[in-house]
């Protein structure tokens, strides 16, 4: 299954992802879970992974990254629709500050 990275956190090695099945949003949790340790996902990168259940969760496994090609760009739908300028890819799990755009999200 293919899925876009919008939230990370590389200091405790976790993720979310959105999915092309649009179905519960699913964790990374550990680099154990990577097919390269040496790559960690960002916002707004193209994944390839498989998922598994656990409890109410979907947890990310052998995640590997897709390549984008030069220039490639998240859908305007993963954007903040508040300000056209953000950068901010976490609109659809936000309830914050948005950093980029000094705007309140969601």
């Amino acid at each position: 299954m293919i899925g876009v990275v919008i939230w990370d956190r590389k200091e405790s090695e976790s993720a979310v992802i959105w999915c092309e099945d649009q179905a519960s949003l699913v964790y990374l949790e550990g680099r154990d879970q990577l097919r390269d340790p040496s790559y960690w996902p960002r916002p707004g990168d193209l994944v390839e992974l498989e998922d598994e259940v656990i409890g109410k969760l979907r947890h990310a496994r052998h995640v590997s990254h897709v390549p984008q090609e030069k220039g490639g760009a998240i859908p305007q739908e993963l954007r903040c629709p508040y300000n056209p300028d953000c950068t901010s890819l976490a609109f659809p799990v936000c309830d914050y500050t948005c950093p980029p755009c000094k705007a309140r999200c969601g």
